[in-house]
């Protein structure tokens, strides 16, 4: 009686664990990108504090959202990031709090000798649906 190879008699159990294990490396290296995207933000702090001073200077901000709350650690990590430009530019879109209703801040910014210049700052507020540019 001859012994059939080891392959031939486990394949129903290897080609799910092998897709498992597959998928889970995909997601895993995904969520790694989005994670040192949101460590590099908590590192350069500046880009979204020096943003936010900016905002709350705003009339407008002010007349919509009242005074701004500075921003928490949960509304960074729920945030969007990207970095690109070899970590040079930035775009970022975190939620803001005020005393008179919330909205999503988006910022884009760019790395100049070693200072961060925005180019875009705004605030999108869901209700009623508005755009409010601060820098565009």
């Amino acid at each position: 009686m001859s012994k059939k190879p080891w392959l031939h008699r486990n394949w129903k159990w290897l080609t799910p664990v092998l897709i498992l294990f597959s998928g889970l490396a995909v997601i895993i290296s995904l969520a790694g990108n989005e994670i040192s995207g949101v460590v590099s933000v908590f590192s350069d702090s500046e880009i979204y504090e020096n943003a936010l001073k900016i905002a709350k200077g705003n009339e407008e901000v002010q007349q919509t959202l009242g005074d701004l709350q500075p921003i928490d650690l949960m509304a960074i990590v729920e945030g969007t990031i990207k970095y690109s430009n070899n970590n040079n530019t930035v775009d970022i879109s975190v939620r803001v709090k005020g005393l008179k209703g919330k909205g999503k801040l988006d910022i884009s910014a760019n790395k100049v000798q070693n200072e961060w210049v925005y180019s875009r700052i705004k605030i999108r507020i869901k209700r009623p649906k508005q755009t409010i540019k601060i820098l565009e």
